[in-house]
């Protein structure tokens, strides 16, 4: 696909409104998200020099790293928010459905991520 192809999708994409206030708040909760776990996790990382990544309720905790980890995840989900944006943007003059799909699924992982995020972080306090 071409930039000048891509970028008329995208501003086709973007005139429609569900697509654009979908993004917007998917964009938003990861914002609010990843500053919610960054500023109450960083403080107790530093304190104690670990904090527990992962949590199993048959095991308990199965994962515990260095405190500059924390920022992985927030990493891999923007990068999926931008992926999947991108995509969604460059197929939505051919594929309005597909592209609808994908902006909707997007908005569907940030909020499994934020809820997975939230217990994580309840685990470390």
């Amino acid at each position: 696909m071409r930039w000048n192809t891509w970028r008329f999708s995208a501003r086709l994409a973007w005139q429609d409104r569900m697509v654009k206030w979908t993004m917007i708040c998917t964009v938003l909760f990861y914002s609010a998200m990843t500053g919610v776990i960054l500023f109450r996790l960083i403080p107790i990382g530093l304190r104690s020099g670990v904090l527990t990544l992962h949590y199993n309720i048959y095991l308990g905790i199965d994962e515990v790293r260095p405190w500059p980890w924390i920022f992985l995840a927030p990493m891999m989900m923007l990068g999926i928010i931008l992926v999947n944006q991108t995509i969604a943007f460059g197929m939505f003059r051919h594929h309005e459905l597909a592209a609808r799909t994908l902006v909707i699924l997007t908005t569907v992982f940030t909020l499994l991520w934020g809820v997975s995020s939230f217990f994580t972080m309840s685990v470390n306090l």
